[in-house]
C-alpha cells in the first residue's frame, strides 16, 4: 500500500463523542440533527473530507472517511448520516464547471450540501440555464444545509422523440419549500424531509450530465476525484450501520454478562445458543467490514497509480457496499434474538439499533438488489442499475 488512513480524522471524530451522544435524543425527538452536534462535524473539518485544498477541504482517502463514518455511526446513527451524505454531493462537485464548484465555495469550506438523487424534478432549458419545478423525497439534512442538490429530467426535445437529459442541479437552499414528511420508524434525527420548487432557474455552471465519463474541474484533479461514483457512495453510506452494528454487538455482549432470563437457572452468557449467535454475528459483521475496506483499498490504489476502473471493478465495490450493509443488518438482528424482549425496550439501544438499520437496509445504492446488479455486470447482462458504470 502507498499510504496509511489518517487516524488524526478517527481521532477528531472520538473527541466529539460525548457531545454526540448527549443530543442524540434529541436528534430523534426534533427529526433533525442538534445544533451542537453540527457544530461539531463542522468545527473538526470532517465536513471537509471530500472538498478539495485549493478549496479548503482535506482531500480525504475512502478508506479513512468509512473509519470516520464507522466511528460516528457507533455514537449515533443520524450525526452519521449528516456527516456521510454531505460528502457524496460535496464529491460530485468534481463533476461541475469551475464556476459553479467556485460559487458553491465562495464563503468557505465548512457547507453542507443536502440533495437526493433518484426522482428527478422536471426542467426546462432557459437562458443559458434552466427553469426547474417538482418535488422530491429524502433530502436529509435539509434544514441545515446550505445548498440542494438534485437530479432534474431536462426534457426539452421529449415531444420530438428524443431521449430526455438527466443532470444534477445545486441551488441555495433558501429557494426551495421544505415540506414536512420524515416521520419514519428509524433513522428519525437526519431530517429527510421532501422539498419542492417552482420555477426556480438554475445557471448551467451549477449543473452537470449525468453519464459516466467527465473531465474532472481544476480543483478536483487529485487522485480522489479519480474514485467513480460507486466508489464514493461505498466510502460512507453503508458505514453508519456498521458503526450501529457495531454498538449492537457491544451492548449485548455486556448484557449477556448479567442478564439471567426469565424461567432461567443460568446467566444469559452461558446459553450455548446466545454464544453461537454472538460468534455468528461478529463473524459476519466483521467479514462485510473487511470485504468493504479492502475493496475500498484496491480502488483507492488503483486512483494513486492513475489507473482506470473496470466495470467489473465498479461491481465489486457496489457488492461490497451491498454486502457492508447486509452484514450490518444480520449482525443486529442476532444482537437483537440474544437480548430477547430487552432489545425491544424503548429505553434499551438495541431497539434504536434495530429500527436505524431496518431502515436503513433499503437505501437503493446498498440494498440487497445489489448483489443482482453485480451477478448481471459478471454474467455480462445489461445492469438493472445503470449507476454502476459511473
Amino acid at each position: 500500500m502507498h499510504w496509511e488512513p489518517d487516524t488524526s480524522l478517527i481521532d477528531a471524530a472520538r473527541e466529539i463523542a460525548p457531545i454526540i451522544r448527549e443530543h442524540s435524543e434529541e436528534a430523534e425527538r426534533e427529526r433533525r440533527l442538534s445544533q451542537p452536534v453540527l457544530d461539531a462535524l463542522r468545527e473538526t473539518g470532517l465536513l471537509r473530507m471530500t472538498t478539495p485544498r485549493s478549496l479548503g477541504g482535506l482531500e480525504t482517502d475512502p478508506v479513512t472517511r468509512a473509519l470516520v463514518g464507522e466511528e460516528v455511526g457507533r455514537y449515533d446513527s443520524a450525526a452519521a448520516w449528516t456527516l456521510e451524505n454531505p460528502l457524496d454531493w460535496a464529491f460530485f462537485c468534481c463533476r461541475l464547471p469551475d464556476e459553479g464548484a467556485e460559487e458553491i465555495y465562495r464563503r468557505g469550506a465548512d457547507i453542507l450540501i443536502a440533495a437526493q438523487f433518484g426522482r428527478p424534478l422536471k426542467a426546462t432549458s432557459t437562458n443559458g440555464g434552466y427553469r426547474i419545478s417538482g418535488r422530491a423525497p429524502f433530502v436529509s439534512n435539509c434544514h441545515d444545509a446550505d445548498w440542494i442538490s438534485s437530479t432534474v429530467l431536462v426534457d426539452d426535445d421529449e415531444s420530438a422523440g428524443g431521449e430526455p437529459e438527466v443532470r444534477m442541479v445545486y441551488f441555495p437552499s433558501e429557494e426551495c419549500e421544505i415540506i414536512d414528511t420524515w416521520n419514519v420508524m428509524g433513522m428519525r434525527g437526519t431530517g429527510s424531509h421532501d422539498i419542492s420548487v417552482t420555477d426556480m432557474y438554475v445557471p448551467k455552471c451549477r449543473t452537470f450530465p449525468m453519464v459516466p465519463d467527465f473531465e474532472p474541474g481544476s480543483h478536483y484533479r487529485g487522485p480522489l476525484y479519480r474514485l467513480p461514483l460507486v466508489g464514493a457512495a461505498a466510502s460512507g453510506i453503508p458505514t453508519p450501520m456498521l458503526g450501529v452494528a457495531r454498538r449492537a454487538l457491544d451492548e449485548v455482549t455486556e448484557l449477556a454478562r448479567t442478564k439471567t432470563p426469565v424461567a432461567s437457572s443460568g446467566p444469559l452468557k452461558e446459553r450455548a445458543l446466545a454464544q453461537i449467535q454472538l460468534g455468528r454475528a461478529e463473524a459476519i459483521l466483521r467479514s462485510g467490514r473487511l470485504l468493504l475496506l479492502d475493496t475500498l483499498s484496491e480502488a483507492w490504489r488503483r486512483c494513486i497509480d492513475g489507473d482506470a476502473h473496470s466495470l467489473e471493478q465498479k461491481a465489486d465495490i457496489l457488492l461490497a457496499m451491498a454486502h457492508a450493509m447486509s452484514s450490518a443488518v444480520q449482525a443486529v438482528d442476532l444482537a437483537c434474538s440474544i437480548a430477547g424482549t430487552t432489545a425491544f425496550r424503548a429505553t434499551n439501544p438495541l431497539e434504536r439499533c434495530f429500527r436505524d438499520v431496518q431502515t436503513m437496509r433499503h437505501h437503493v445504492f446498498a440494498s440487497e438488489l445489489r448483489y443482482g446488479t453485480f451477478g448481471q455486470v459478471y454474467l455480462g447482462v445489461p445492469a438493472d442499475f445503470p449507476v454502476v458504470a459511473f
